[in-house]
């Protein structure tokens, strides 16, 4: 008996339950450096493009405001190391993240909040020894852009623009090395649905 009554609880508040899916197209910025704790090269900042995966969902919806828990996935990003146009080896970068923003539904949409990244950087030089590291540290983001409401679900295009809350510029080793080439800044177009 009891089984049925849920259901039909649960059924009764899956409209109430709101939240949203998209695509990221960005281009994550980063810092030149130079390697001199373990050798005398200098690399220019590495800005390499990519795209991620988001879901979200709304824990707290006002209509015209909305407290949203999304997690994020970015595949991997490959740019070329070089100096002064000559290559000198590969960078990637892959992240999954998990954080909180708050979106205003006006006219224009505009959002804020913050997610927790882990970052998976592989410095491979042509040559020398290369290095893993994972990064695991806090982005603060904003974006703006505009949505188009209708009865079921909600077309949206959004400007991102993200930036890690803390750095590390240290480059004694090749692990210091990739870490302080890992993106300093995001900026990128979020678009999906709302439902």
């Amino acid at each position: 008996m009891r089984k049925p009554s849920l259901l039909l609880f649960l059924l009764a508040a899956l409209p109430a339950w709101s939240g949203e899916v998209g695509i990221l197209l960005d281009k994550q910025v980063g810092k030149a450096q130079a390697a001199l704790g373990f050798s005398t090269q200098k690399y220019d900042a590495v800005s390499p493009t990519g795209q991620g995966f988001r879901i979200g969902m709304d824990v707290l919806d006002l209509k015209v405001a909305a407290l949203q828990m999304n997690a994020t996935w970015h595949n991997r990003t490959s740019s070329d190391l070089s100096y002064g146009g000559a290559r000198l080896g590969d960078l990637e970068n892959q992240y999954w993240a998990a954080g909180a923003t708050v979106n205003w539904k006006l006219l224009v949409n505009f959002g804020a909040g913050v997610e927790y990244r882990s970052e998976k950087i592989t410095y491979r030089p042509t040559v020398g020894a290369g290095a893993d590291a994972t990064l695991l540290r806090p982005w603060a983001k904003v974006n703006f852009g505009f949505s188009i409401p209708t009865p079921v679900v909600s077309p949206f295009i959004l400007l991102e623009l993200a930036a890690p809350l803390s750095r590390r510029d240290s480059t004694s080793t090749p692990k210091d090395f990739a870490e302080a080439m890992a993106p300093q800044m995001q900026v990128g177009l979020y678009g999906g649905i709302r439902f």
